[in-house]
């Protein structure tokens, strides 16, 4: 057993490698995942922890637990998180998405936009994971764009729109940049929220570093979930895919939420 998981480590010690996946495609690279044996259980607190802190500051929720205490906290937050099947899959998906490119491959993400929701139950505008690579002068050196996609069965046709959501992004310029920067600059973050307004107002006319991901994750296990993609005559540059199968995910995914009403 795991005796060390928290919020920040829980990725590296849930998900592996899926060495059993013998697709072989030349215009990206796959990173396919599987879930190691029986963590499941073990990772879940600190899943709970993450999907809590992309959707609330945890100010917010530090403030409400000593006010009131754990249970009516976890009521009371559970106002503002999605009841609607769909955008919890969604959510939920862009939780692990991102936890796992920043855990993993030491993206940065300044803003977690789930926490800027107009309501709990209408999608989020806008793509799903930006994210940044950082070098060690804090300059910006490459934007992360991510489609994720989770659905209890595979589905060609998703999968086909995020990848044809990500040719939009990298054709123009990607519509979440400027929210990130306006909540940088009101966050007194101003370096960071500068270096975006200058690639927003570059992208136009000279390309800027764009490393582009698609997620789907699955409660079933797909024959080959790219094969489609390999077979375009154009591809978005620099593409990297992750399948993921993690079956009985909708009662899973259920579970973690109902928490934050039902938890005593």
């Amino acid at each position: 057993m795991h005796c060390d998981i928290n919020r920040n480590n829980f990725d590296s010690i849930w998900l592996e490698a899926d060495n059993s996946c013998k697709f072989h495609y030349t215009k990206f690279q796959n990173l396919p995942l599987r879930e190691k044996r029986g963590v499941r259980e073990q990772v879940k607190p600190a899943l709970i922890d993450a999907i809590l802190d992309h959707h609330i500051h945890s100010q917010r929720i530090k403030e409400k637990l000593k006010k009131l205490g754990f249970k009516k906290t976890a009521e009371y937050f559970g106002n503002f998180l999605p009841k609607n099947d769909k955008i919890r899959k969604g959510n939920f998906g862009e939780v692990v998405t991102s936890e796992h490119l920043c855990q993993r491959y030491n993206y940065k993400m300044p803003v977690f936009k789930l926490r800027f929701m107009d309501t709990p139950n209408m999608p989020m505008r806008g793509e799903d994971i930006v994210a940044f690579e950082i070098g060690e002068d804090n300059k910006i050196i490459a934007i992360c764009l991510g489609e994720t996609k989770t659905l209890e069965t595979y589905s060609k046709d998703k999968v086909k729109k995020a990848h044809e959501q990500l040719v939009k992004a990298n054709h123009f310029q990607p519509i979440s940049l400027s929210l990130i920067c306006n909540i940088l600059y009101e966050r007194g973050e101003d370096d960071l929220a500068r270096q975006i307004d200058e690639i927003l107002e570059t992208l136009a006319s000279k390309p800027f570093t764009r490393h582009n991901w698609i997620f789907i994750i699955t409660g079933n296990k797909p024959d080959d979930p790219f094969g489609f993609i390999e077979e375009m005559d154009s591809v978005v540059e620099d593409l990297r895919t992750v399948s993921l199968c993690l079956p009985q995910i909708s009662i899973f995914i259920n579970d973690i939420f109902k928490i934050f009403s039902t938890r005593s």
